[in-house]
């Protein structure tokens, strides 16, 4: 295949992808399409700005009628299974944004339409592509924490503006009310499950520990938040992993508080974690005596190659592009197909139908035809040939962790 003709669907979130594309060699954007005109001409002097020249539209069909090779599925999460099935139909490859589906029967009708029409799925899981991680998987299989058997994953992030009008601008019910405003509905996660949208945090870990879910057990929070009555305010899983680990998982998205990404792996024989708004990874090798407190391993969000024009969340956009440009250039299996999809997807489904029912245990399935076995992810991700130095982690007020 020559460069990928890619379609866009969605020019709010979309807009990342829109600009990010323009920029992969590999790719070629022929047309996007949003119903909302800010979002279109926002596009429009994207592309300008590159002296692009990219046809925009309204619908959904006059992006198809231009017969890209793929889409980009960024429009709203509710109607992501129905767009995404409606691409693969028409012939595309599809990108797909998450959640990617809702219920465990939108996945399986995707997988259903994948198979049918022998076009592939990605899921736009950017947070795998966080530079860190890649180190974290290359120390990992060169032993250095010895056995993995637990880690965390914590997103943080506050989102009270949960009703939207027909320009897509966003409020909370307290402006609403206080501004008298008429002609707003919610938003399409005003009232999905918390732990639902957990793949930014989930996905990664199990690419790094080459793992899927197998069972869950988890609790919800109060419904406390008057901004966002309808979801609880966070809730807490624990998975069971295939290869026997522990993943426990916290998701928020009421709690106010600035955002953060954390994860933790606790190995036998050593540990790292990382968090956001630090920026760098905290590192005790086997080698390392406990007393000598963490290292600090100056590794961050980006890749050390992030592309000069990278964009969005830190160069884990543009890496989602690249990647899914180049797998269809050279005719392999994407990455995160749509059986990964259902490993980063469905935990999070089963894990609400858990904490409806008091917590009790879920079975997780591997809606594969066989078993999985490893990740493809790092074949085409790649782990990295350098080893940056570490140094003893101090605190700000002198303590050693």
């Amino acid at each position: 295949m020559d460069k990928v003709k890619v379609g866009i669907l969605g020019l709010r979130r979309g807009h990342s992808h829109f600009r990010n594309f323009l920029h992969t060699e590999e790719a070629q954007v022929i047309g996007a399409a949003d119903r909302i005109q800010q979002w279109r001409d926002r596009a429009a002097e994207t592309a300008a700005g590159m002296d692009r020249s990219v046809p925009l539209v309204g619908e959904f069909e006059e992006l198809l009628d231009m017969q890209p090779d793929a889409v980009v599925v960024a429009s709203n999460g509710r109607l992501q299974m129905e767009h995404t099935i409606q691409a693969l139909e028409a012939g595309c490859h599809v990108l797909s944004e998450v959640p990617g589906a809702f219920t465990q029967e939108e996945i399986l009708r995707i997988a259903a339409a994948v198979e049918a029409t022998g076009k592939q799925y990605m899921l736009a899981e950017n947070s795998s592509f966080l530079g860190f991680l890649r180190y974290w998987r290359r120390w990992i299989v060169e032993g250095r924490f010895g056995a993995i058997s637990m880690a965390d994953g914590e997103y943080l992030h506050y989102l009270p503006g949960t009703m939207v009008n027909d320009d897509g601008e966003t409020f909370t019910p307290k402006q609403v009310r206080e501004q008298g405003l008429t002609g707003v509905r919610p938003v399409w996660r005003a009232d999905q499950p918390p732990i639902q949208y957990l793949t930014h945090d989930l996905g990664p870990l199990l690419e790094v520990l080459d793992d899927r879910v197998v069972s869950v057990n988890c609790v919800e929070a109060p419904w406390w938040n008057g901004q966002t009555p309808l979801r609880s305010d966070g809730q807490y899983a624990l998975f069971k992993t295939a290869r026997g680990r522990l993943i426990r998982i916290l998701v928020t998205l009421n709690t106010r508080r600035p955002g953060a990404h954390n994860y933790r792996i606790f190995g036998t024989e050593g540990s790292a974690e990382w968090y956001s708004h630090e920026g760098f990874c905290r590192r005790l090798e086997k080698t390392r005596e406990e007393k000598e407190g963490w290292e600090r391993v100056e590794i961050g969000t980006a890749r050390n190659d992030v592309p000069e024009n990278a964009s969005g969340h830190g160069g884990t956009d543009i890496w989602t592009a690249i990647t899914f440009a180049r797998a269809l250039q050279a005719g392999k299996r994407v990455p995160i197909d749509v059986y990964r999809m259902a490993d980063y997807t469905l935990p999070g489904i089963l894990a609400n139908q858990s904490a409806q029912s008091g917590g009790a245990p879920v079975h997780v399935p591997d809606i594969r035809r066989a078993p999985f076995e490893h990740t493809e992810f790092w074949d085409h991700v790649g782990l990295p040939d350098d080893d940056p130095p570490g140094r003893t982690y101090e605190s700000d007020a002198g303590l050693m962790y």
